[in-house]
């Protein structure tokens, strides 16, 4: 009996590929019959994990960035209040500076007399609520003097890693509600690491002062 030749495995192969694009719908049946159902519905699986777990890590990626954000912005707040003295003098000549609000834990010595001050003001009704809101709201508030004055300027700071239009209409508003709290002059302040050109031409034109503050 003669054995019969074994055909060349690649003209086999290339048969069966020639095959399969001539007749598409043979393809599934090939691959059924080669793969296991498991693998072939890897690819389905592999789609519901995208459209479950994905948004999950995104969601998380969020809060994580959010989370180092404020505490980023916690760090500048007290390195601002740290360095008040000497970034106040430089820019503005003041010499006498106290820290009257803010999160900057030692140096809110002056805190008590601030809330009063500002509790007394809302009791009489001096100010509207979002007014008061707003001063409790701000970053930092100083009280500050020149050499040879006796009335004080209230500087109000809003802090943040990178300064926006948001953070320059914040301090805006606690200026003049400042200014209707205590009846004297206030300076609006903002400080961070960066702040894109739209927006130091806007704080300019606003006459908001940006401060660039870089934690060491």
């Amino acid at each position: 009996m003669t054995v019969p030749e074994l055909a060349d495995p690649q003209s086999v192969v290339a048969r069966i590929i020639a095959e399969l694009e001539a007749n598409p719908a043979a393809r599934e049946l090939l691959l059924r019959a080669l793969l296991t159902e498991e693998f072939l519905q890897l690819p389905a699986r592999v789609a519901r994990i995208e459209e479950e777990i994905l948004p999950r890590i995104e969601g998380d990626i969020k809060v994580m960035k959010d989370d180092i954000g404020r505490i980023k912005g916690t760090e500048l707040e007290a390195s601002f209040a740290h360095r008040a003295t000497s970034i106040l003098n430089r820019e503005f000549g003041f010499t006498r500076i106290r820290v009257m609000h803010g999160r900057a834990g030692a140096f809110l010595q002056y805190a008590g007399e601030f809330i009063e001050r500002v509790a007394d003001a809302m009791e009489s009704r001096l100010i509207p609520d979002e007014q008061w809101q707003r001063v409790f709201d701000t970053d930092v508030i100083l009280q500050c003097r020149r050499p040879g004055e006796t009335q004080p300027t209230w500087v109000a700071v809003e802090v943040a890693a990178r300064i926006d239009q948001d953070d320059i209409n914040r301090v805006l508003r606690s200026v003049q509600a400042l200014e209707t709290l205590f009846g004297e002059a206030a300076l609006p302040v903002v400080s961070g690491e960066r702040i894109d050109p739209p927006d130091v031409a806007r704080a300019r034109q606003l006459g908001v002062t940006f401060i660039e503050l870089l934690l060491a």
